[in-house]
């Protein structure tokens, strides 16, 4: 087959995208800056657009049999009035979110492109790339300065994340902006008490969020169920944050979220169980360069309101793999037109959830009243007539492909569908 592709970062989309790859008869090359990867991070909800992905995988079973199915978010005021109640039937009946922890995803992702044979090379930071006529060649800076060729590649993915400092040297436009409020997190045993089967969330106005998600197990604890918990906070007070101490913070909480939050504050002693997120809109005019292609985070970072971040990363991993087609001569492919005919297959897609996501951003994390009053008054209306929650759940299950259809991954989706008792 020739030179191999070179996949930068070992995270959901660049080890899904070499997974794909390899099955297609591909010799893939995973670069990853970590010397050691561990199965460590928050939990995530994966949504029907990501799990049809882990289907084609065959990782569908592994996950759901740890993960925790989510019937629901739902989310109210601090005076208990319903803000939001998006349900997982309103789109098709059995349907449900994975809530897992991100950790077990990694173990099986990992797992499965070791068992298809990648190379996945850990403790490499590449610095630079080169593109030459009919290679990509990648180098690596040493302690002296100087750089050291980590090989040739006949294309080069990156996948590196929301900081990606490679990607700045494509020559594409692009904008990266950090978001000036990001969320603690933590990882708890759940109580029994609290169990609901829902992604529970409260309010007061747009500033103070506090989040409990089903999260399940992990390979190496498979009887202890886990839940996420989480709480919205600006970037600049993280600091004054500790200063206060936690008991400032638990009173904050229990006089937002009452008495469901209580059993996981209880289990709360360091600020070091809590661990700080920030998070930034990436935005690229396309996201190919020549035989560069950005994917994942580091081609479309978004906030994570709409919970989308690993689903786009797995539908990219899929898009990619469709754009690549049957195994070919390597040297004659024409990596530019692939790349952006991958480009083509996902642009309404991301786009949508792109312009979506910024819109609801400030409507869940800002310091505006007016924006509050706004947003309860949208999503009541909503709630309440079959087009705005068909909106909501079809926007919630990565299924959108715009604003006005709903039409993106309408392969896999259905193939979702016909596979959903795997969890029962």
């Amino acid at each position: 087959m020739g030179l191999p592709i070179a996949i930068v970062g070992a995270g959901t989309a660049g080890l899904a995208t070499a997974i794909f790859l390899a099955r297609q008869g591909y010799s893939v090359r995973v670069l990853e800056r970590v010397e050691q990867l561990q199965p460590v991070g928050a939990g995530i909800l994966l949504q029907p657009s990501g799990l049809a992905v882990l289907q084609r995988l065959g990782l569908l079973a592994e996950c759901t049999a740890l993960g925790a199915p989510v019937s629901r978010l739902y989310g109210t005021s601090c005076q208990g009035r319903v803000i939001l109640d998006t349900r997982y039937h309103d789109w098709q009946p059995g349907s449900f979110g994975l809530g897992i922890h991100r950790g077990v995803l990694m173990t099986a992702l990992l797992n499965a492109a070791q068992r298809v044979g990648v190379q996945v090379e850990t403790g490499v930071s590449v610095s630079r790339f080169e593109q030459a006529s009919g290679h990509v060649r990648l180098l690596q800076e040493q302690a002296d300065g100087r750089e050291q060729p980590l090989g040739d590649f006949a294309a080069l993915i990156l996948a590196d994340g929301t900081r990606s400092t490679l990607r700045a040297q494509m020559q594409v436009r692009q904008w990266s902006r950090p978001y000036p409020w990001g969320a603690l997190w933590s990882m708890l045993p759940t109580s029994p008490a609290t169990e609901s089967g829902e992604l529970r969330q409260w309010y007061r106005g747009c500033r103070e969020m506090f989040g409990l998600m089903p999260t399940g197990c992990t390979h190496q604890a498979r009887e202890k169920s886990l839940t996420s918990l989480f709480w919205s906070l600006p970037l600049s007070e993280h600091e004054s944050w500790r200063n206060s101490g936690l008991e400032a913070w638990k009173a904050r909480v229990r006089n937002l979220a009452g008495e469901a939050s209580e059993a996981y504050l209880q289990q709360i002693d360091d600020p070091a169980q809590l661990t700080l997120a920030a998070y930034a809109d990436v935005r690229m005019q396309r996201w190919n360069d020549g035989r560069v292609l950005a994917i994942g985070d580091c081609a479309h970072a978004m906030s994570p309101q709409l919970g989308q971040g690993a689903n786009m990363a797995l539908v990219d991993a899929a898009a990619l793999a469709d754009a690549l087609g049957n195994v070919g001569d390597q040297y004659a492919l024409d990596w530019n037109a692939i790349f952006t005919r991958y480009g083509d297959a996902r642009c309404d897609h991301l786009r949508y959830y792109r312009q979506a996501s910024r819109l609801l951003t400030p409507l869940f994390q800002s310091n505006s009243n007016t924006l509050a009053v706004l947003r309860d008054i949208a999503l009541t209306l909503a709630r309440h007539n079959s087009f705005g929650r068909q909106h909501a759940v079809s926007t919630l299950v990565g299924a959108r492909g715009g604003w006005l259809w709903s039409g993106a991954q309408k392969r896999e989706l259905h193939a979702w569908k016909g596979e959903r008792e795997v969890w029962e």
